[in-house]
């Protein structure tokens, strides 16, 4: 199963927020235990299930290190990036260095993205998505 469609919700005053059920359902019992969450493009957060954060980190692993653009890359990735943990009621606290660089204050607008979530200021998402090309051309891109 995918992580596909988009919701919105709120940030409490403990900077904590619910994973929207739709994307809950699609976690495997590997993930169970939670998520990590990265710096991502655009200013928005990288929500990765645990069994592709570690799919990722393999293939990082795999990279020569020895080059100075896998080692910046790498290390932009690592900054900040955090291990969060659902509690009882569907909840992660969002670390508040990543909502500062992610702009995320009142609320986040979650867009699946196939294998991961995209995590939005929506205000953010807005002015982005008004910038974005066509959606004809954008799916003549992934060759619809």
């Amino acid at each position: 199963m995918y992580f596909i469609g988009n919701d919105i919700h709120s940030v409490d005053h403990k900077g904590r927020v619910f994973i929207p059920a739709k994307f809950r359902s699609v976690l495997t019992k590997e993930d169970k235990g939670g998520f990590y969450v990265a710096r991502g493009f655009e200013t928005s957060l990288l929500l990765f299930p645990l069994s592709r954060w570690n799919e990722f980190i393999k293939e990082l692993s795999g990279r020569s290190y020895s080059q100075k653009s896998i080692r910046e890359a790498i290390r932009a990735f690592s900054y900040g990036a955090e291990r969060l943990s659902m509690d009882s009621q569907g909840r992660v606290v969002l670390p508040k260095e990543l909502r500062d660089y992610s702009k995320i204050e009142e609320e986040v607008f979650f867009l699946g993205a196939i294998d991961k979530i995209e995590l939005w200021s929506p205000a953010v998402y807005e002015k982005y998505s008004k910038g974005c090309s066509d959606i004809n051309e954008l799916y003549s891109k992934l060759g619809m």
